[in-house]
């Protein structure tokens, strides 16, 4: 059984509008994670401090869109905001890959990823077992500064 057509303009459009929006959202999330471009990697320890000290950083994982932010203060404390929860915690850079530590994620244990640029986003990327890389998240925007005022101390979660 076939729906019933969309007879109304204004039906019509507000299908129309919802079709954009979907898809405008729905970006890189979607998409199949091919292998990055190597000549796009960023791998020099100075390189990335310049990127990641005292920069704000809004993106989603992939694949399931989800969205998230980070800062990273230049003493290496960062914060980090998902679901409506900050939580504070540490960055480092270990030899050619960028290190979160948070005491409340994965059981505290480090997360490292390389970095590789995406036009004018970064892609964070785990190294997978099979030696391939694995798209875990990349930026929508990035600032200077802590301009969410997000807490880089504190408790396990910060209700925002």
């Amino acid at each position: 059984m076939n729906p019933p057509p969309i007879t109304s303009v204004a039906a019509r459009a507000a299908l129309v509008c919802w079709l954009l929006l979907a898809t405008s959202v729905l970006t890189r999330a979607d998409e199949p994670s091919p292998q990055p471009d190597p000549g796009e990697r960023i791998s020099h320890a100075s390189e990335i401090w310049k990127l990641i000290a005292d920069q704000t950083f809004y993106g989603r994982y992939n694949p399931n869109g989800m969205s998230w932010a980070e800062y990273q203060s230049t003493d290496g404390r960062t914060a980090y905001k998902e679901n409506n929860c900050i939580y504070a915690g540490h960055w480092s850079i270990k030899e050619d890959l960028v290190c979160y530590r948070y005491d409340a994620i994965n059981h505290g244990q480090p997360a490292c990823f390389a970095l590789f640029r995406h036009g004018n986003e970064l892609d964070f990327y785990m190294p997978g077992a099979d030696g391939k890389w694995l798209l875990n998240a990349y930026t929508t925007d990035r600032r200077p500064g802590n301009p969410d005022k997000m807490p880089v101390e504190g408790q396990s979660c910060v209700g925002v």
